[in-house]
C-alpha cells in the first residue's frame, strides 16, 4: 500500500523550476558547492521558540525545514535553520508519517528540477527523486539507509524477492542491485510510477523488477494460491491506510496475520533476508522480533538464520541520535 504521497493538499506557493541560474543558486546556496554532492543527512532537530518539534535535512544539496512531532529536544544550530530552502507549514490533519495531508510547502529558493538526492549503498549508488508531498513527506527515508544497506550486502544473484507497500523503491533497488530478482508491490499508482523514476535515475531500470499496483494483502492472498514462493521478503507497512480499491490496513489489526501469511510465501530451501520495518510507535523493535519469530516458526521454517531487532535512527550533525521506527530482519544463514 502506497499511503505516503496522498494528493488532497495543495502547496502555498507555486515551485519555482530550476533554470540554469536557479541550479547555480542551488550549488551554492548553503555555503559552498560541494554541499550539492554531500550525502542527505539530517543536520539538527528540535523544538522552535513556539514548541513546535522541526527536523533540518540537506538533501540534494537543499536544506529542508519539516515537522517533527515526537521532540521535545532543543535545536542545536539554531542559526542554520535560516537558511532552509524548502519549508513545510503543518495543518491540522497533517499529524504524522501516515498523515493524508493537510499542510503546504514553502518553495523560498529555487530547487532543481528534477530534485534527486544520491545515497551509497556500499558498491551501489541510488539516486532517489525527493518529492514533497501534502502530507509532510519527501519520498526519501533516510532512517532507512542502513537496512537497504543490509539489503545491498546480502541479497543474492538470482534470488527471488517480494518488496510490499514499497513506495519510492529504494529496498526494491537495493536488492535489484545485489542480483536478486524483484518484485515492487505498491497500493499508489503515483508511488510506483515514482519508484520507475528513481530506477532509471539510478542506472538500474534494466535490472529485473517488475512493478505492481496492488494491494500488499490481496498480492500475498493471490502469491498464496498460486503456490508462489520467495526467498526473501521487505514490507514497510504504514500505521493505516486503504488500498487501490478501499481495502483498510491498520497495523494494529492486520500486521500480524499478514506476517504470518508472508511467512508461508518463503522458499524453505532458499532463506533470504527477510526485512520488517515500521514507524508506529507501538511497534517497537521486540515486538516486531517476536512477530516474525512467530510467523517463522508457524510456517514451520527452519531457524537457518540469525533473526535480530532495534531502532530505525539517524545522527544528526551534533552526533545526537533520532529514532524514527523499529525494525526486525531475518539474516540468511552465512
Amino acid at each position: 500500500m502506497g499511503l505516503r504521497g496522498h494528493c488532497n493538499g495543495r502547496e502555498h506557493r507555486q515551485r519555482p523550476r530550476a533554470g540554469p541560474a536557479a541550479v547555480i543558486l542551488t550549488l551554492v546556496m548553503n555555503g559552498s558547492p560541494a554541499e550539492k554532492f554531500r550525502p542527505p543527512a539530517l543536520v539538527d532537530f528540535g523544538v522552535n521558540d513556539a514548541g513546535e518539534g522541526r527536523r533540518l535535512e540537506r538533501l540534494g544539496g537543499v536544506l529542508v525545514d519539516r515537522p517533527l512531532p515526537q521532540t521535545s529536544e532543543r535545536r542545536k544550530l539554531p542559526g542554520l535553520w535560516r537558511e532552509a530552502a524548502v519549508i513545510y507549514l503543518a495543518g491540522p490533519a497533517a499529524t504524522g508519517r501516515d498523515s493524508p495531508g493537510g499542510g503546504t510547502w514553502e518553495f523560498l529558493r529555487p530547487t532543481p528540477e528534477p530534485w534527486h538526492t544520491a545515497l551509497s549503498l556500499g558498491d551501489t549508488t541510488i539516486a532517489l527523486e525527493v518529492h514533497p508531498a501534502p502530507s509532510g513527506q519527501v519520498g526519501v527515508f533516510l532512517e532507512q539507509a542502513d537496512q537497504w544497506r543490509w539489503l545491498r550486502a546480502t541479497a543474492r544473484p538470482g534470488m527471488p524477492i517480494l518488496s510490499l507497500f514499497a513506495h519510492s523503491g529504494a529496498a526494491s533497488l537495493a536488492a535489484a542491485a545485489a542480483g536478486a530478482v524483484v518484485v515492487h508491490v505498491d497500493a499508489s499508482r503515483q508511488s510506483v510510477a515514482l519508484a520507475r523514476r528513481n530506477a532509471v535515475a539510478s542506472g538500474l531500470d534494466h535490472l529485473p523488477i517488475s512493478w505492481i499496483c496492488e494491494d500488499a494483502v490481496a498480492y500475498v492472498q493471490r502469491c498464496l494460491r498460486r503456490g508462489r514462493r520467495f526467498a526473501g521478503v521487505v514490507l514497510d507497512p504504514p500505521s493505516w491506510g486503504h488500498g487501490p480499491k478501499g481495502q483498510p490496513f491498520s497495523i494494529d489489526r492486520h500486521l500480524v496475520p499478514l506476517v504470518t501469511d508472508i511467512a508461508r510465501l518463503l522458499d524453505p530451501h532458499s532463506p533470504g533476508p527477510v526485512l520488517l520495518t515500521c514507524h508506529s510507535p507501538n511497534w517497537h523493535p521486540a515486538r516486531l522480533r517476536e512477530t516474525l519469530l512467530h510467523a517463522v516458526a508457524a510456517a514451520d521454517l527452519p531457524m537457518s538464520g540469525r533473526i535480530d531487532s532495534g531502532p530505525l535512527d539517524l545522527l544528526d550533525d551534533a552526533s545526537r541520535t533520532l529514532t524514527l521506527g523499529s525494525f526486525a530482519r531475518r539474516n540468511p544463514p552465512s
